[in-house]
């Protein structure tokens, strides 16, 4: 097959784009580092990289239809590179969200940096439904809930908290009585001093 000008632009993309697309859901699933844009460039072409050698053996199996059949080779071809690259993206997200590395280098004593940037991060992105009582650095108390419609911003510069349900506490029993006029609360991380995590049944 000769390839011409187009082919070249076509197989430059389909062998870049898949870092980008592995490195986006990965983004997704688990916290990113804060990096520079020549390691993000780096991390993304690894990912390609690995991509392109998990594809080697479909790209061997159809590489026939390369000559006769263009249209479905490139169909192939570019479908079978997008769904390892999603594959691999939930795959290596799947381990660092369960920490089966780190898992792994415990059992055989050998430690490890956990590459969560912040225990903001790390909290916020196991997505634990919680009672919440939050202390503000004027001293004043937030009561809420967090649960699956609840947000934590994972910007470093711009960290913030959405907590979807806000309680009061009863002044006579000290217990937290809903309010059903809230529809939920925004707190700025400027103005929290601390939060408390609460498990369900414990917020008397």
């Amino acid at each position: 097959m000769t390839i011409d000008s187009l082919d070249v632009v076509f197989y430059t993309a389909i062998f870049i784009a898949p870092g980008f697309i592995v490195k986006s859901i990965i983004d997704t699933l688990n916290p990113p580092k804060k990096t520079n844009d020549v390691v993000f460039f780096l991390s993304c072409f690894a990912y390609s990289l690995v991509n392109c050698a998990l594809c080697s053996w479909a790209y061997i199996l159809i590489k026939p239809f390369a000559e006769d059949r263009v249209t479905i080779y490139w169909i192939a071809f570019l479908g079978i590179t997008l769904l390892v690259s999603v594959f691999l993206a939930i795959f290596i997200g799947f381990l660092k969200q369960r920490r089966i590395i780190h898992k792994i280098a415990d059992k055989l004593d050998i430690r490890t940096i956990d590459p969560t940037p912040t225990a903001w991060d790390y909290w916020f992105s196991k997505q634990e439904t919680s009672f919440v009582l939050i202390t503000l650095k004027d001293g004043s108390e937030i009561r809420g809930f967090w649960g699956y419609n609840s947000f934590a911003s994972s910007d470093s510069d711009m960290q913030d908290v959405f907590i979807e349900k806000a309680y009061i506490k009863s002044v006579d029993s000290g217990q937290w009585i809903d309010n059903p006029e809230n529809n939920g609360i925004y707190i700025s991380k400027d103005m929290i001093r601390l939060i408390e995590f609460i498990k369900q049944g414990g917020n008397g």
